[in-house]
């Protein structure tokens, strides 16, 4: 009887250890801390006032309560700016209200986000879209013209 369970023992053992389930940091070939099903990363809605309502200097620090959104998914409510290009937009300005977008002048930096869409484009709308993003800082320049303060990358426009 004992010569039986010395034989059997490593195969129940081997069998115990076969049926657990891996962790997902096992699971993981990403390096992200996600296995390969993948938790989905939490989008935040974000109101574009947050990120505009402070006195913007060129160059000059960020406030904290702005720079903790970097690199973070958001989805944020705003009016499309295309430019002149209303069908296939694949690019735009998303800016808190109507008049920074088609009445007036340009809006201040801390006051749009530069949107570039993943996928499929989109056409001009003139109501209010929400948008999905990685909200990324990175003040661009052309010279001494300022591009940009605010993207959204790898975006997409919500129904």
């Amino acid at each position: 009887m004992i010569l039986w369970m010395k034989r059997a023992l490593p195969l129940l053992l081997l069998l115990a250890f076969a049926s657990c389930e891996k962790s997902s940091a096992a699971n993981d070939v990403t390096g992200h801390g996600r296995g390969r099903t993948g938790a989905a990363e939490e989008i935040t809605d974000v109101e574009m006032i947050e990120f505009g309502n402070f006195e913007f200097v060129e160059r000059a620090p960020l406030p904290e309560r702005v720079k903790k959104w970097n690199g973070k998914l958001i989805r944020a409510t705003g009016f499309m700016n295309p430019g002149r290009q209303v069908r296939d937009v694949r690019e735009f300005e998303l800016v808190m209200n109507r008049d920074s977008c088609c009445y007036g002048t340009r809006p201040r930096m801390n006051h749009f986000f530069q949107v570039t869409l993943q996928g499929k484009p989109t056409v001009y709308q003139s109501d209010p879209i929400k948008v999905v993003g990685r909200f990324v800082i990175d003040e661009q320049w052309d010279g001494d013209w300022q591009l940009g303060l605010y993207w959204l990358k790898e975006a997409k426009v919500e129904k």
